[in-house]
């Protein structure tokens, strides 16, 4: 929808979400320890301990949320000083500007969320987020175009859209968990509720690497939006489409991992560590076949692709984005990979070494070399340095994985 409005608008959006998701990432991260933590407490059925774990996470989430926000407003002083195309710096500020309240409610959704999932109750946040998910893709037709009595707000539209339906989300989540007797369950220990450090320690030491870790991904994401656009508007809209392209299949590829992460944590606890073996090689093999698909797929159709997004007759970005597909494509198997693993890792609550890892293969390898074949090769230059820091990370947590294993396997002989 926002292509529709043209290159510039495609531009803003980016380095808005570049900048948004840099900061939210952190949080999300963090909230990653509650599955696994909620996971292991439902093992030995200790409801008292995921009662305390959910509503100090939802005190922690929601601190985290304000300074994000505040952060965001920093940026806009440093934002007129970044050498990026000066037509699209208004336009971004105005838009960051409203998106950024969201992270007040998307944070504390994100606990029921993952409060849910960690007692393999998966249904309740997937049926809020399609009901939020279409909501905000018919708020994002009225805004952007002015129907139905709607203000005609263009690329602003988008920001007013999702920040409404992310604040459904959180509203419509709470009575659809109160359903379910599992819940309830927990629900009932909250009002013996008392503050304890001990509960917000346990969070933050499986949440704060896991945090760290997302954000040195997602950031080197982000930090590869600002190289592109260095090399000129045309590159940086032409960015934006593959990343949204290849999110889309990571994004089932986070399913993966949040099931990793969640039956792994419950035999975790348990001490299952042959069966945690077993589940490891369905859940990569699957992950894998998947990744291919969207490889091939994204081969196949690499003529047709791009017409999704632009006008035919804006065809001088067609050719970048058709390079970028190819080397994109052609990582799609360790994209899937290193966040299956990553998923695997924090179920056996290992989380401080792959966060070292990540950040080694992205930000000491990848990113230089994206900044280097930019200037040689432009915007397919960025997405193989990229590319490169995927394939390393990927084989760096595999190898941390089996020295894992091994170690619980030889200590339980």
């Amino acid at each position: 929808m926002v292509s529709s409005l043209g290159k510039r608008s495609i531009a803003s959006v980016s380095l808005s979400n570049s900048v948004f998701f840099m900061l939210i990432i952190f949080g999300l991260g963090v909230t990653t320890s509650i599955s696994s933590l909620i996971s292991s407490a439902d093992a030995k059925n200790n409801y008292k301990k995921g009662s305390m774990i959910f509503i100090h996470s939802i005190i922690l989430n929601s601190i985290l949320s304000i300074i994000m926000y505040v952060l965001t407003y920093i940026f806009f002083y440093i934002f007129p000083y970044i050498n990026e195309p000066e037509e699209i710096k208004k336009e971004t500020i105005s838009f960051l500007k409203i998106l950024s309240i969201s992270f007040i409610p998307w944070m504390i959704f994100e606990v029921f969320r993952k409060f849910s999932e960690g007692l393999s109750l998966i249904y309740p946040s997937l049926i809020v987020t399609w009901i939020s998910t279409i909501m905000n893709i018919v708020l994002n037709y009225l805004l952007i175009n002015g129907l139905l009595g709607f203000p005609k707000l263009g690329v602003i539209g988008v920001a007013y859209a999702t920040l409404i339906s992310r604040f459904f989300m959180l509203i419509l989540i709470i009575p659809i968990l109160f359903k379910y007797k599992k819940i309830r369950n927990y629900f009932s220990y909250i009002k013996y509720f008392s503050f304890k450090k001990k509960y917000i320690e346990k969070i933050l030491k499986i949440g704060v690497p896991s945090g760290l870790h997302m954000l040195f991904e997602v950031g080197a994401f982000a930090i590869s939006s600002f190289i592109s656009g260095k090399c000129g508007l045309k590159v940086l809209a032409a960015h934006q489409i593959v990343i949204n392209l290849v999110s889309s299949t990571f994004i089932i590829i986070t399913g993966f991992s949040l099931i990793a992460t969640i039956r792994i944590g419950n035999q975790f606890a348990l001490k299952k560590y042959f069966k945690i073996k077993e589940t490891v090689t369905s859940i990569i093999i699957m992950g894998a076949i998947f990744m291919l698909i969207c490889s091939f797929l994204f081969l196949f159709f690499k003529n047709y692709i791009p017409y999704i997004y632009i006008k035919k007759n804006d065809t001088e970005i067609v050719p970048i984005i058709k390079k970028m597909i190819v080397v994109a494509s052609i990582f799609q198997l360790f994209d899937g990979l290193q966040g299956i693993i990553s998923g695997i890792l924090r179920g056996l609550q290992d989380v401080t070494i792959p966060m070292y890892i990540i950040f080694f293969s992205y930000w000491i390898i990848g990113l230089p070399i994206s900044w280097y074949l930019s200037k040689k090769m432009g915007g397919p230059g960025v997405w193989i340095g990229l590319g490169i820091g995927l394939t390393i990370s990927s084989v760096l947590l595999f190898i941390r994985y089996k020295i894992i294993i091994k170690k619980l396997i030889k200590s339980n002989e």
